[in-house]
């Protein structure tokens, strides 16, 4: 892409205006030329740009079909590394920013987009919507609690995982009250695998929500330790494996064990003496 092209998207991406067909042609091509893939690490700098700019009201109808029509890009024409899979991961992450000023049908909707997101086949659209679920929560954590509690019933592992990750995030951990409540309900997905059973445990929903909580659980501890050790010291008493060793996981992170030696040493040794 040029450089006049690129500074053209850039522009374009401050407007508030209604993109015509021609604008949307040079915004996909602006985005996907800038996404950084295929690459282990897509350009999160600009989707944090672009998704800020629609931190507002008033978004157009052109501006909405465009997200959502990218947002529900299947994999068949954004696939796993594939440039364009930049644009349902801007999408995400640009509609949970723009949810709270939304109306309640758009809400309704974007909660069933990011849901979608939660449960696909890529795991960077999977983590776009952890990250749009937190965009949600950075603007009011009430409304991110509220979708988290239509989730909370019935969700699958990987809706589970992508609520675990979307309430480890620090900015949401420092108010106390969204602390406590992050580590609840962590606490209580991680207490729900010990029903999960037979093929199911090695497939990769349980495997992906498992990794999700070997680091999860620690930077919630991390924010809120009286409660966060009293999780940990609960689930550590389970006779689980699984459970047992996302506990140690959380354990061995620096955030706990540098600053909360006895703490985790005590935990730790209680799991010893039962092996």
């Amino acid at each position: 892409m040029s450089r006049a092209e690129r500074k053209s998207g850039e522009e374009f991406m401050t407007l508030e205006m209604s993109p015509g067909p021609d604008d949307r042609k040079k915004l996909e091509a602006y985005l996907t030329a800038e996404s950084r893939l295929p690459g282990p690490r897509g350009n999160l700098e600009l989707a944090g740009r672009f998704a800020s700019g629609f931190a507002h009201s008033g978004m157009s109808g052109e501006w909405w079909d465009m997200l959502t029509d990218w947002a529900r890009l299947p994999s068949a024409e954004a696939g796993t590394g594939d440039p364009r899979e930049f644009l349902p991961f801007c999408a995400c992450l640009t509609l949970g920013a723009h949810y709270s000023f939304a109306s309640p049908a758009q809400r309704q909707e974007i909660a069933s987009i990011l849901r979608a997101a939660a449960n696909d086949s890529r795991w960077r659209t999977r983590e776009a919507a952890a990250m749009g679920l937190q965009c949600i929560g950075e603007a009011d954590f009430g409304l991110l609690a509220d979708v988290l509690a239509q989730w909370k019933s019935g969700a699958s592992l990987l809706e589970q995982r992508a609520i675990v990750a979307a309430l480890a995030h620090p900015p949401l951990l420092k108010d106390r009250e969204a602390a406590v409540y992050a580590l609840g309900l962590a606490g209580e997905i991680t207490e729900s695998i010990v029903e999960v059973t037979g093929p199911e445990r090695k497939a990769e929903p349980f495997r992906v929500l498992c990794k999700g909580l070997e680091y999860a659980l620690s930077v919630m501890a991390a924010a809120e330790p009286g409660a966060g050790f009293e999780l940990l010291s609960r689930l550590a008493s389970l006779d689980d494996p699984a459970v047992i060793r996302i506990v140690k996981s959380n354990l061995g992170k620096s955030r706990l064990s540098r600053k909360y030696g006895p703490q985790t040493a005590a935990i730790l040794a209680g799991i010893d003496n039962k092996s």
